[in-house]
């Protein structure tokens, strides 16, 4: 007869446990400080930080009762008051789960010694953090600059299906970390390793037992990384999670001969797809839904091309079906009666009406920038989370999300921009999610320079593609607050009027008119004026400072700006010196910068381009862009020298 699971797993664990096969703990007893780690006044990984992690140990195992349990040893010193949140701790968990053998300490050096201060335990407090969510919370006595905190605590888990997460690199430099996980060779764990840093060692040891008259093996894998330094977030990066270093586990089957044979993640990314498709929330219930046909025929006219019907009925639902934020999965019929839904319903009530006139759509499922990439190898569906529609017309897949509303048709929100999308189907493949649309904005300007060195004229300026979305999204119906603000952050504009069009209507683009005049603007040195001609939008900062980077350069979607200005020279001067134009370019096109300035006439003129057609980069090819970020900062810095005749 068959054990039922847990029982024929808690049997194998209870003879595990007493067999004691290889003992597991801290490199660093509890309250065991070296005197030196307290006299210690910097981090010597990275003299800026202002605390550095002295240990971070954790050990994963399966206990007695099969319920797995994480064991975790914390030690930090602090050098400035900056890091004292440092000692406030917040430990989360389940409701379902527990935490015990909590302890914690403050160390400070006193003449010469050093003394502990104990956390007392009616200063630990629990709360309810969201449903489902506790969290235990305290804050660590006597912490000042130069002390060392400690804190360990075992979180027993009453599920199985995915082991802690274990980050080897935090905010802060880190001088010892180390994750054990200690697994019965029953248990098959999907582990998958993200981030840049080096571990010191890794290792899997084993040794074998007995149950039933059947030899097993515990497997121990150990992970330690050292001197690990900061994580720091860099210009134009998606998710953290995509950099920063770690390591999770993902059970993928439970195998234990005569007893238990069982799956819990699909074979293939295609696989879970197909068995997605399967089902009713995202197969059956998206076709033949008769009772949308009088819906339809309002939205669809005779002689519409596919591609106008899709357009028609992606503009129908964005702005007929209200978001409503409800995560439950509503029934199409509800979602038409109600004209309410949430993100995934909107765009599955698309998917649908799509489908009612014979154009070929799906869900497809992608992850967004924030929530990282989608790891090339393990299909799990926490990789998602995020769903639009797809349409197919002809060759050409049609991206929708229906549930946004300041966003044209064929556009994705700019956050879904993250590689590739799984389009949930019986023929299940992966979609592009390339933006069709770029960031562009294009700068005009008219100005005279009077002999005072004041500067008066125009600006207009138009923004396309995300560019507009952007300036939408972040300005709706705030548009009288955008003015405020820009009239502050340039502080040294009288602005005579500024007008803005363009806002209510997506298919458009953002268009900005600003007139004013700036004082001081151009230097006087004797007979000459001198000024930047770059007045307004110029590259004032290289966004990337450091000189080396780990990880890519991912700008989301191509970036276009062009700037064209045009500046009257005052009567009795002449130009004396201009810039040098400049035209520099990345390796395979993947950007340009161009730079003309001339005398025609009476005016300047000046025409800027600055273009990045690729969205990523990598870490190898960072250094050309930095310099190339360098040599556009530096052209847009020169200044004009006129001359008084």
């Amino acid at each position: 007869m068959k054990l039922p699971l847990k029982s024929a797993l808690a049997g194998i664990l209870l003879l595990l446990s007493a067999a004691g096969l290889i003992a597991q703990k801290s490199p660093s007893k509890f309250g065991e400080i070296d005197i030196k780690d307290l006299e210690m006044s910097y981090s010597p990984i990275d003299s800026s930080a202002g605390a550095e992690t002295l240990l971070d140990f954790g050990l994963t195992t399966f206990d007695h009762n099969f319920d797995i349990s994480l064991q975790h040893h914390v030690r930090i010193k602090i050098f400035n008051s900056t890091e004292f949140d440092r000692g406030d701790i917040k430990i989360p968990y389940g409701s379902k789960d527990h935490v015990s053998k909590l302890k914690a300490s403050t160390y400070n050096l006193e003449n010469g010694k050093m003394v502990e201060s104990k956390l007392d335990k009616k200063n630990i407090f629990t709360e309810e953090v969201s449903e489902g969510v506790k969290q235990k919370r305290f804050s660590l006595p006597n912490v000042k600059v130069g002390s060392i905190i400690e804190y360990s605590y075992t979180v027993g888990y009453g599920s199985w299906g995915r082991l802690s997460n274990w980050y080897f690199q935090q905010s802060i430099p880190v001088r010892h970390s180390e994750y054990i996980v200690s697994l019965p060779e029953y248990f098959k764990y999907r582990q998958i390793m993200k981030g840049f840093v080096k571990l010191a060692a890794y290792e899997t040891t084993s040794k074998n037992g007995t149950y039933g008259g059947s030899n097993f093996r515990m497997d121990v894998t150990r992970f330690v990384a050292k001197d690990v330094t900061p994580f720091k977030d860099e210009p134009y990066m998606t998710s953290r999670g995509d950099y920063i270093s770690n390591v999770s586990f993902e059970l993928a089957s439970i195998y234990i001969p005569g007893q238990v044979d069982r799956n819990y993640l699909p074979a293939s990314y295609f696989q879970m797809s197909k068995e997605l498709a399967g089902k009713e929330f995202y197969g059956t219930d998206l076709v033949d839904n008769k009772f949308l046909k009088e819906e339809v025929a309002k939205v669809v006219k005779a002689g519409m091309t596919e591609m106008e019907k899709v357009q028609a009925i992606f503009e129908y639902v964005q702005d007929n079906i209200e978001y409503d934020g409800d995560d439950s999965e509503s029934r199409l019929r509800q979602i038409l009666n109600n004209k309410k839904a949430n993100r995934t319903n909107t765009n599955r009530f698309t998917v649908a009406m799509l489908n009612e006139v014979g154009i070929e759509s799906n869900i497809v499922w992608l992850s967004t920038r924030s929530h990282g990439r989608i790891h090339p190898v393990y299909p799990m569906q926490s990789n998602f989370n995020y769903t639009v529609a797809c349409a197919r017309v002809g060759e050409e897949d049609i991206l929708l999300d229906a549930s946004e509303k300041d966003i044209p048709f064929g556009v994705l929100p700019e956050k879904c921009i993250n590689d590739k999308g799984l389009v949930i189907s019986k023929n299940a493949r992966w979609v592009s999610l390339t933006p069709k649309v770029g960031n562009q904005l294009f700068l005009t300007g008219s100005f005279e320079v009077d002999m005072d060195g004041i500067i008066l004229g125009k600006i207009d300026i138009s923004r396309g593609g995300y560019s507009a979305i952007d300036f939408r999204d972040d300005n709706e119906d705030a548009i009288d607050d955008y003015k405020t603000d820009f009239a502050e952050n340039h502080a040294t504009w009288i602005i005579d009027k500024h007008e803005v069009e363009g806002m209510e209507d997506v298919k458009s683009k953002v268009k900005e008119s600003i007139e004013m005049e700036i004082e001081d603007y151009a230097e006087m040195a004797g007979d000459l004026l001198i000024f930047n001609p770059f007045l307004y939008s110029r590259m004032e900062e290289n966004p990337f400072e450091s000189k080396e980077r780990l990880f890519p350069v991912n700008y989301g979607a191509p970036y276009n700006k062009t700037v064209s200005y045009r500046i009257q020279i005052p009567d009795g001067y002449v130009v004396d010196e201009l810039p040098q134009p400049l035209a520099i370019g990345l390796p395979n096109k993947s950007g340009t910068f161009l730079y003309q300035i001339q005398q025609v006439g009476n005016s300047i003129s000046l025409t800027s381009r600055f273009i990045i057609n690729r969205t990523e980069f990598q870490a190898e090819e960072y250094g050309p862009l930095r310099e190339f970020y360098a040599q556009v900062v530096a052209k847009q810095a020169e200044s004009v020298v006129l001359k008084q005749q």
